[in-house]
């Protein structure tokens, strides 16, 4: 069988629709989030917008009661990290995000002076006070569970930032599906949460493969078919799993290996590639205003794969460079750009920010697109000015995001192109 060789266009197309773009007419909010993926939760806004970009109708309400209805949850998942996901891959999630803090968790107990067993017992009473009392916080636990069931580790525990029996102990009943975090006051934008006792097993009817590599290949089809192309490094950037085990889930993952302009390794694509090519003309439809680290970019590798390459020389703040606040990087090899990207027209044409002071999204683009795409895309950022101010109250990104903050990228913004 011949290997399909695709162009940069046909990439970037079959990319956007893998996420769900352009939405279609009778659109659900849970089905389109399914397709997107996993939603990271930084404690801002950006899990309403990267959910908004695919359903730009959705209010606040709308999200935050599918996790009331236990549709969504927020769980652990790849890299330890925090997502919004289906109630269906929570087990999946809960599995990866276990096996990846095995080694530290065992090695922690082990120097913190953990008893075999005792975080089991922990765990037993966390759940019958839960049952008992209703949903706490870990501080409103430490004053409710009986006397003498958490036990403080000293100096030895505070060596490695384990201060008592208590946060393990949650750790592993939530990897266990006992219990679960929920947002306090059911809002998204903040990393406060309380504990419950699950109301809907994860792992019931998750049908689970035992085998490890299985496991991960469950996984690594879920980040090819919202990905639609990407690489062996491309999943173990964003899952990471080694090289070694990506190998072994591979030969157990559904794919198409194809030629790729603009992907350097061997590309690997989606099972439902051949569906997504006879539709390439519908990705042109799609206009979006995206978070940072949205998943279109994320799974790409980057902004600079969603651009045309007469941008990619275009310097543009980032973040992570801790040696320089303001470093700038070429967007075609920028990995995290510090700028939200606006989708138009089969790619990223440019980015908006939130002006907390005239309470409205800022625009800016490489180049003009069509009349069509300018009055949608004024509409889009008319519609999501009104979501930010008066339905979220901010624009801030993560927990430690501030109105400052968006002034200096709103700044950096206006300056992009210039020398």
């Amino acid at each position: 069988m011949s290997i399909r060789s695709l162009d940069r266009d046909q990439v970037r197309a079959v990319r956007i629709l893998s996420q769900g773009l352009p939405i279609p007419r009778a659109a659900k909010l849970p089905t389109q989030l399914a397709q997107s993926g996993y939603l990271r939760t930084l404690g801002g806004a950006d899990v309403y917008l990267a959910a908004r970009a695919r359903f730009p109708k959705m209010h606040r309400g709308d999200l935050e009661a599918l996790v009331v209805e236990h549709e969504l949850r927020v769980t652990p998942a790849v890299r330890g990290c925090i997502y919004l996901v289906p109630h269906e891959d929570a087990a999946l999630c809960l599995s990866i995000a276990k096996e990846q803090s095995r080694a530290r968790d065992e090695r922690d107990a082990e120097k913190s002076g953990i008893k075999k067993g005792e975080l089991a017992d922990v765990g037993d009473a966390i759940v019958a006070v839960l049952r008992a009392q209703g949903p706490q916080t870990t501080d409103g636990l430490r004053r409710v569970l009986p006397k003498g069931v958490v036990r403080s580790l000293g100096d030895r525990g505070k060596k490695v930032g384990v201060s008592s029996t208590l946060p393990p102990a949650l750790r592993q009943m939530e990897f266990a599906g006992r219990i679960e975090r929920t947002p306090v006051d059911g809002h998204l934008d903040h990393e406060k949460y309380l504990w419950a006792v699950t109301d809907k097993d994860p792992f019931a009817n998750a049908d689970l493969p035992a085998d490890t590599a299985q496991l991960h290949a469950r996984l690594f089809s879920h980040f090819l078919e919202r990905a639609g192309i990407s690489t062996l490094k491309g999943f173990c950037d964003w899952s990471g799993l080694t090289q070694r085990d990506a190998k072994l889930a591979l030969a157990h993952t559904p794919h198409e290996l194809v030629r790729a302009e603009g992907v350097d390794d061997e590309a690997l694509a989606a099972p439902t590639l051949g569906a997504r090519l006879r539709k390439l003309e519908q990705a042109a439809e799609a206009v979006a205003l995206l978070p940072f680290e949205d998943n279109l970019a994320h799974h790409a590798g980057g902004i600079g794969a969603l651009v045309h390459e007469s941008a990619h020389d275009l310097q543009v703040p980032t973040w992570g460079n801790m040696k320089q606040k303001n470093a700038r990087e070429p967007l075609g090899t920028a990995k995290h750009v510090m700028l939200r990207a606006i989708l138009a027209e089969g790619r990223v044409r440019g980015f908006w920010e939130y002006d907390p002071d005239a309470k409205c999204v800022v625009t800016h683009l490489f180049d003009a697109p069509s009349k069509a795409t300018r009055a949608a895309l004024a509409a889009a950022a008319e519609s999501l000015s009104a979501f930010l101010t008066d339905e979220l109250g901010h624009g801030h990104s993560f927990s430690l995001d501030n109105d400052d903050e968006l002034r200096r990228r709103l700044a950096l913004l206006s300056n992009l192109g210039k020398a």
